[in-house]
């Protein structure tokens, strides 16, 4: 998961008691995510060249975040070349190939193409499932964990029911180890199909289909929405939260904005009462990093003195 780097301006006595705290569990540490293996392939292919070339397009997709990848005619090299890329491949009891490639080799390899590399610690998806019966959601589970590996994104899976609303929704899923949130519910006007709902906070959109495409759908959203976050400049931001009036809710809240996409670096400048100041540096506007800040812990006020971001820190909800 993303996390900035944060750096104490003063008081560093108050630095080491909230890597302490955190150390000791007084922060909520996010359960990891389970990542697949971007650099491993089995295909259900015997001919060795054939199945190299066929794991490449699908690592090739995996890394860049992108569906055209696999046939793309600038990475169309590395697909004829795959071999040149193998750290090991071998012949399953079952026929199927497995290829694993050699991550530096190939990532330098897409950079020199000309293409950008999906960053490899990626956001976790929290997917709800649907109220259903146990075998339709057993099926669905294997479908959505099968669609997730080919993209390279790291799936989350919940029976619990969802929130109502956008926000609480985020709040949840940030809960469970992830950054966005994924629901299906059966799609009112095509029988047998899926509605899915993306919720994130710089992405969002709505398909309806199979669990390939809730997971296409959301992985070329979010891709979209990382490239677009880090094409843009970095900048510094001044911010202001209040409602910090103790050791859990510094730590809460320090977490809270290490881990929002787009930040770089965190800064404490000024611990006044319970108002906490920070300097961010982030890539984006102003208006992104208000939006990707806002949560159900961290309410938005109206800016502060010279346009800074403020938020009121709100715990337990």
């Amino acid at each position: 998961m993303h996390r900035a780097r944060v750096f104490f301006h003063l008081w560093p006595l108050v630095a080491r008691a909230v890597l302490a705290l955190a150390a000791l569990g007084g922060a909520e540490p996010a359960p990891a995510a389970s990542v697949p293996q971007l650099f491993a392939v089995l295909v259900p292919e015997a001919d060795t060249q054939r199945a190299v070339q066929q794991a490449m397009r699908v690592v090739l997709v995996r890394l860049t975040g992108t569906r055209e990848a696999a046939i793309d005619p600038a990475l169309s090299p590395l697909v004829d070349n795959a071999a040149h890329f193998v750290r090991l491949e071998r012949t399953t009891t079952g026929g199927a190939t497995q290829v694993i490639f050699d991550d530096l080799s190939l990532r330098a390899a897409v950079s020199a193409a000309g293409h950008s590399i999906w960053d490899l610690d990626r956001p976790a998806l929290q997917v709800w499932l649907p109220a259903s019966d146990s075998t339709t959601l057993e099926t669905l589970r294997a479908q959505l964990t099968s669609a997730a590996q080919e993209r390279g994104l790291p799936l989350l899976l919940s029976t619990d029911a969802a929130a109502t609303d956008s926000a609480a929704v985020l709040a949840a899923a940030r809960r469970a180890g992830a950054s966005a949130a994924l629901l299906v519910q059966p799609a009112p006007d095509s029988p047998g199909a899926w509605q899915w709902t993306l919720v994130a906070p710089d992405a969002d959109g709505r398909w309806v289909g199979s669990a390939a495409v809730g997971i296409d759908g959301a992985t070329d959203a979010l891709v979209q929405s990382a490239q677009t976050r880090q094409a843009a400049p970095v900048a510094a931001f001044d911010c202001r939260i209040t409602g910090v009036a103790d050791l859990n809710s510094l730590s809460a809240v320090l977490d809270a904005v290490g881990s929002t996409p787009g930040i770089t670096a965190v800064q404490v400048r000024a611990i006044d009462a319970d108002a906490l100041s920070l300097q961010l540096a982030a890539h984006g506007s102003q208006a992104m990093l208000a939006h990707a800040l806002s949560s159900e812990h961290l309410r938005p006020l109206d800016p502060g003195r010279g346009g800074e971001l403020a938020y009121r820190y709100q715990a337990g909800l």
